[in-house]
């Protein structure tokens, strides 16, 4: 007898959460985090989830960006109609307010991925609270081209700042690629139809399983799966019994981790 082998893969809500640090789930996923550092676990990344983590982020990002950008020049025209030589004498005042507030809704009803609404709405509280601040120094009249510069390198600073969270969420997980697996070369028709008749329809973490009940047959690890969404975790049993592959609720993924990697592995005789 061996021991058993198991590797740990983070769900997609998983590294989103820590990647953007959303409040709702941060704190589940931090203790996440900070097991998976306690016991020096490494993280492996399926290549569906990095797929869409990586198209998420694209698209998170940009929100927020857009928005950044779009206030400058919505302030620019709004106060001197891009004209710089009207733009040197122009203030912000208390009466810009209703602007700032109407245009950043209109952003966020463009969108429709509630992370990136939440973006949006980041850089909005930074544009307000700026404002707050510098209306303090220049007695409620700010100067539009001192605005300006604080937005311009906000903007610059904001890509900055995300490409390092996403970096940090990584290293802090020890996050490492695992092979591609085309989730189409699975056959989980049963799976999927066991799912179907619980009211669980999601095809985007169907293919996940998909992946790591390839893994587990081809491979011969245990794969771990860490997820903070309830609706998957509560088909872990379902999941479990068609595939061998344990969904896990991220608050207990490490210690099921090591309790898989101390069971039994029979050794096969030749």
């Amino acid at each position: 007898m061996t021991k058993m082998s198991a590797r740990m893969y983070p769900d997609v809500c998983v590294l989103l959460t820590l990647d953007f640090e959303q409040t709702l789930l941060l704190r589940k996923c931090t203790l996440f985090k900070q097991s998976i550092q306690r016991l020096n676990i490494n993280c492996y990344l399926l290549s569906t989830v990095k797929k869409i983590r990586k198209a998420i982020i694209e698209e998170v990002v940009e929100a927020g960006g857009n928005a950044l950008r779009g206030l400058w020049f919505h302030l620019s025209m709004a106060k001197g109609a891009g004209l710089p030589y009207i733009l040197e004498n122009a203030v912000l005042t208390e009466e810009d307010l209703p602007g700032i507030k109407q245009f950043f809704r209109e952003k966020i009803l463009t969108q429709q991925r509630d992370l990136s609404k939440d973006q949006i709405q980041i850089q909005e509280v930074w544009a307000i609270d700026t404002f707050r601040n510098m209306e303090n120094s220049y007695n409620g009249r700010v100067p539009v081209i001192d605005y300006l510069k604080r937005l311009s390198i906000k903007h610059n600073d904001y890509y900055v700042e995300t490409k390092n969270s996403i970096l940090r969420t990584e290293n802090d997980l020890n996050l490492l690629d695992e092979e591609p697996v085309n989730p189409n070369s699975v056959q989980i028709t049963d799976l999927k139809k066991a799912l179907n008749e619980v009211g669980f329809d999601d095809d985007e973490d169907l293919n996940h399983i998909s992946c790591l009940k390839w893994l587990k047959q081809n491979r011969g690890y245990v794969p771990v799966f860490a997820t903070a969404d309830r609706a998957l975790y509560e088909c872990k049993d379902i999941i479990y019994e068609h595939t061998g592959v344990v969904v896990e609720d991220a608050l207990y993924a490490a210690s099921t981790y090591k309790s898989v990697m101390k069971k039994p592995w029979p050794v096969r005789r030749a």
